[in-house]
């Protein structure tokens, strides 16, 4: 655990990078006009510091303490595993291997990356590259240089650089393999979503049922605290992000926040190589965590009426927006309506089909 952080501060916003504008919320949920929810029962915390941020993992009664605990520490050992294979912040990293192999030769991996870089690239195709991990040089030219922001022209990113499209895999044999100019991958925008999908499937396995994981304001939540409907998250104001705006009740969904709050133009047009300046925020919903850690940062790519149109064909991702404006009260869109906002928590939840496989997410 990172020396100073108190994992019981729920009141306290989240940090991490361009995704961390959700924030806990237990006491003030009155900020939105709504009567506050029972206190949940006491449950355990762990936390630690990992993949730049926090992770915070909470979990409901349901087995004895001692056997919680354990489990909530082996959820963090695995997302300080997948760690060491998903950052291009470390130069020994899997994936900083492959990006500096992958451009001469088809590289094999191991199965945690290969399904990593397999779901990067579905949302890729589904979003029509609206989220596209090829970004690579961009996002470590903003790491390291932050003022220089986007290339010289549009132009010159579209000519000199592939994209996803770009990126080869070959299942049987399990490689990677770059073309056309693609120097290499960045998994930020969805590596905390799959780890906190695998940190999750560690509890399953142990016999829990009912937790909420954070990774630095994104949430996985499983269950529900006893005697409750859901777990009580809300979405940061884009404009104050210590402010709690939008209450939130969550079971068995994920959701994930991205916005320039924090970092502005860390986040980039993956079309055009233009730092993107929106002041708002774009609030993903979906069944997994890797889903909505990805749509998240697509949303924001796309904007609130491109994205809510985008939003609304499919059954698998809810969409808020929040955008705070030059004046005036900061406004919410997307495929959940301002007036069902404004009035009352939103609950999110999913739903499986016959053989158990969540495929929607609802709302209410």
């Amino acid at each position: 655990m990172r020396p100073g952080f108190d994992p019981g501060s729920w009141a306290c916003p989240l940090r991490g990078t361009a995704a961390a504008a959700l924030v806990a919320l237990l006491t003030s949920w009155a900020i939105a006009g709504a009567s506050p929810p029972k206190k949940p029962p006491s449950s355990l915390v762990r936390a630690r510091f990992l993949m730049g941020t926090v992770f915070r993992f909470e979990a409901s009664e349901g087995i004895p303490a001692a056997a919680r605990a354990a489990a909530l520490e082996s959820a963090l050992d695995e997302v300080d595993r997948l760690e060491r294979i998903l950052s291009n912040w470390r130069s020994e990293s899997e994936l900083s291997r492959l990006n500096r192999s992958a451009r001469r030769r088809a590289t094999r991996v191991s199965a945690d990356l290969f399904e990593a870089v397999e779901r990067a690239l579905y949302w890729a195709r589904e979003t029509e590259g609206a989220f596209d991990p090829t970004v690579e040089p961009l996002t470590r030219r903003f790491r390291h240089t932050p003022s220089q922001g986007s290339p010289a022209s549009s132009a010159d990113w579209r000519a000199g650089h592939g994209n996803w499209r770009d990126v080869s895999l070959n299942r049987r044999s399990r490689t990677i393999r770059f073309r056309r100019g693609v120097q290499g991958l960045d998994l930020g925008g969805i590596a905390k979503g799959f780890a906190l999908d695998r940190a999750a499937a560690v509890l399953r396995r142990q016999g829990m049922n009912a937790f909420l994981l954070d990774a630095g304001g994104q949430v996985l939540a499983a269950g529900a605290p006893a005697g409750m409907r859901g777990w009580p998250v809300a979405v940061a104001d884009p404009a104050r992000r210590d402010r709690p705006f939008l209450p939130l009740l969550v079971t068995d969904v994920s959701a994930a926040t991205s916005g320039n709050a924090e970092r502005p133009g860390e986040i980039v047009d993956p079309v055009t190589g233009a730092t993107l300046r929106w002041k708002g925020s774009a609030t993903a919903v979906a069944p997994d965590a890797t889903s909505a850690d990805a749509l998240s940062t697509a949303l924001f790519v796309l904007g609130s009426e491109r994205g809510t149109r985008w939003a609304r064909r499919r059954h698998d991702v809810a969409a808020v927006f929040l955008d705070p404006g030059d004046r005036g009260p900061t406004r919410i869109s997307g495929t959940v309506s301002e007036t069902e906002a404004r009035n009352r928590p939103i609950e999110f939840f999913s739903t499986t089909d016959h053989q158990g496989r969540i495929r929607h997410v609802s709302f209410r």
